[in-house]
């Protein structure tokens, strides 16, 4: 019986050790399946978490697009070429064919006057002219064409004694080279001779050789080519001399004439001033027959005169701006100056129609706004913007919207405007990671429209980034989605 009772003490305890793994097993599945779930439940949220973030309109997945930079501004139309028109002659307006804020065509008539008191006055300064011209003549024709002689004869002279002169020069300028050809050939001959000689005498080997002598043919063919030339020149200072001669002839056959130079000068004044007054009255008369004519299409921009009013000669009666130089007059503010440079394109609206132009002007003088900042008057830039092709649609003097391109950035990284803060580290976005986390991203941005900043560091593709950041929103937390965090999140 002893035997048998540690069997069954070993029996009772075998049960009781199968029974405790038994129970272990169960509890470590147990754990398993819990955990399990867990990660699954953690997976769960986390997909819901990433699908939440996706349809979150809080959140913008950066991707790349187009970023076109433009200084917006207003302005008004402006004409930037215009020509003043002045009245050609002192005489009475008939017409004003034309009012202001009307276009016209080049050859457009503007105004026209009552040319017939000019029309008078020139009939009468004709009779004038004739009379004062006969008597000059009757008295002073004789003496005046022997003065004339004398006068053409003289300035013959000058002419002639200018040409000999020349001449003369040329003759000894070639008989230097004739004389400095010779001295070549004689200088070649001698060497030819010495050269012929040496080659002449035999070696110590009792040899000679053949000379190597210069070709004198050129330089003999120059000198000829010099006497002829010299030849012509002598031939033509003869005839130049020979008419000098003459013409001096001339003025000693016609000294004597009894005239004085004041005489003389006195009929010359009195038919120029008799022909100026021909030609002036004549001028005026046409010019008013002709009245005033557009030298270019345009638009009226004021009229000074009015009709039967007399006009003076110079006096300004209407301006004209060119058609085709149409602009407009903007204000930028200071801190826009650097985006802004002559020749930027640039493009404008006036009431519906849009128009391509670029800067032509800025002012290098700041002028005092009529709009108040904080109590105070703003200090602008004035600047032009000429209109590429203007048409008929363009109104002078009216309100214009202006869009000064400054760059653009092609399939390029963009966030919109309300994704960007900045602290003073500066400018970054929050972002979400995998694990839809807030992580701080720092940026660099380069151009910017009107809804979206240039990012050309710190994005990349695909990034999702906050676009409604609250004060409470930190690096670290988990995103909840419309601006709410797990605050017990790490």
């Amino acid at each position: 019986m002893n035997n048998k009772e540690p069997k069954n003490k070993k029996k009772s305890g075998e049960k009781k050790k199968t029974v405790v793994i038994i129970v272990v097993v169960a509890v470590v599945l147990l754990a398993g399946v819990a955990v399990a779930g867990l990660k699954s439940l953690s997976r769960g949220m986390q997909e819901a978490m990433e699908q939440m973030a996706v349809q979150d309109e809080a959140i913008y997945e950066v991707k790349k697009q187009d970023v076109r930079q433009e200084i917006t501004t207003s302005g008004t139309t402006i004409g930037i070429e215009k020509d003043a028109y002045t009245s050609p002659v002192t005489a009475r307006i008939q017409n004003i064919c034309v009012e202001p804020g009307q276009t016209v065509k080049k050859g457009d008539v503007l105004l026209t006057y009552d040319a017939a008191e000019l029309g008078d006055n020139l009939e009468k300064v004709r009779l004038q002219a004739k009379s004062e011209q006969a008597a000059g003549n009757e008295s002073y024709e004789m003496a005046d064409e022997a003065a004339g002689k004398v006068s053409g004869a003289k300035k013959k002279i000058k002419e002639l004694e200018k040409d000999i002169k020349k001449l003369k020069e040329e003759v000894e300028s070639l008989n230097d080279q004739i004389v400095e050809q010779e001295d070549k050939l004689s200088e070649a001959e001698k060497d030819n001779a010495k050269e012929e000689a040496a080659a002449a005498t035999p070696t110590e080997e009792g040899t000679t050789r053949a000379p190597k002598l210069t070709d004198t043919k050129p330089i003999v063919q120059k000198i000829r080519s010099l006497n002829k030339d010299l030849a012509k020149k002598q031939e033509k200072l003869a005839d130049k001399q020979a008419d000098l001669a003459e013409q001096e002839g001339i003025v000693s056959a016609n000294k004597d004439v009894k005239v004085s130079e004041s005489t003389k000068a006195q009929m010359d004044a009195a038919k120029q001033l008799s022909d100026m007054s021909v030609d002036e009255a004549k001028e005026s008369y046409e010019e008013a027959e002709a009245g005033i004519v557009a030298l270019t299409d345009g638009i009226v921009e004021s009229v000074e005169v009015i009709e039967g009013a007399y006009a003076n000669e110079t006096q300004t009666v209407m301006t004209i701006i060119h058609s085709d130089s149409i602009g407009v007059e903007f204000s930028v503010a200071k801190d826009d100056l650097g985006y802004i440079s002559p020749e930027q394109k640039a493009r404008v609206v006036v009431g519906s129609n849009e128009y391509d132009g670029a800067v032509d002007y800025i002012s290098r003088v700041a002028v005092s706004d009529a709009v108040m900042v904080q109590n105070s008057t703003a200090a602008v830039i004035k600047g032009r913007i000429r209109i590429a092709n203007p048409d008929d649609g363009i109104f002078v003097g009216v309100p214009a919207k202006v869009y000064i391109f400054v760059g653009e950035s092609k399939e390029t990284l963009a966030v919109p405007y309300e994704a960007l803060n900045t602290d003073v580290d500066g400018d970054f976005v929050l972002a979400l990671d995998e694990d839809n986390r807030i992580v701080r991203r720092d940026v660099k941005l380069g151009l910017y429209s009107d809804s979206y900043y240039e990012v050309t560091e710190g994005l990349k593709e695909g990034d999702k980034v906050i676009t409604k950041v609250t004060a409470d929103m930190k690096p670290g937390e988990l995103y909840q989605g419309s601006g709410a965090v797990d605050m017990s999140a790490e």
